[in-house]
């Protein structure tokens, strides 16, 4: 008796949750490019609908509203940041620096993002206004909290911060992190030196957390 071979059935995609998904990532491009440019008062939600090439059904039915739509890409354009300094801190170990090394290579590209027009708009101005001072932190905490805090136990693992309450320091650093970037803000744009003045002060402010690790875990005299 002959047999039929058969082979696995593939899953069919799912046409519905790919358009939504292709949908979404439109509408947050979009939002994210005329936020950045205009302002979120500025940009209207026909324009974003134009420009993306949906109704603007779509957008309220995937985002709720202008507003939902600019907290999404917020947290994405937080998100990215969040991602930018991961990948750069992997690399600065890959090529053989130690972890404090590569904690302060991953700092360096923070201050430089942040830097970005784009982001500057949508982060700084918009969004404590927009979403509320609250709900932008909650934002920064959840996409940022847990991997400064894994950064800070590496740390603390090495004697290179203080040992003690994790994610207090992982706040602190964030803290002087993004205070650094509304600081550099508010300078000139022509100002050369900003970025770098802002690089040394905040190293020299993180080297000092670096010290009192060591001074800490030294033997007593």
């Amino acid at each position: 008796m002959s047999t039929v071979e058969t082979t696995p059935s593939q899953p069919v995609p799912d046409g519905r949750k790919t358009n939504a998904a292709a949908t979404q990532a439109a509408l947050r491009a979009v939002g994210r490019q005329l936020f950045g440019q205009l302002g979120y008062e500025a940009t209207s939600l026909g324009a974003i609908c134009a420009a993306a090439g949906v109704t603007t059904g779509a957008l309220y039915h995937h985002f709720g509203d202008k507003k939902g739509l600019f907290a999404a890409v917020a947290e994405e354009l937080d998100a990215s940041l969040v991602a930018l300094t991961g990948k750069a801190s992997a690399a600065a170990l890959a090529a053989g620096a130690d972890p404090w090394q590569a904690f302060l290579v991953a700092v360096d590209v923070f201050l430089q993002a942040g830097m970005n027009p784009e982001g500057r708009r949508i982060g700084l101005t918009d969004a404590p206004a927009v979403l509320g001072a609250q709900a932008w932190l909650e934002i920064r905490e959840r996409q940022g909290l847990g991997a400064m805090a894994q950064t800070v136990r590496t740390l603390q693992a090495h004697d290179r911060l203080p040992q003690g309450n994790v994610r207090l320091q992982a706040r602190l650093i964030l803290g002087l992190l993004y205070g650094a970037i509304e600081a550099l803000a508010q300078q000139p744009a022509d100002a050369p030196t900003a970025l770098t003045d802002a690089r040394s002060l905040v190293h020299a402010m993180l080297e000092g957390l670096r010290d009192s690790a060591g001074k800490a875990s030294a033997p007593p005299d």
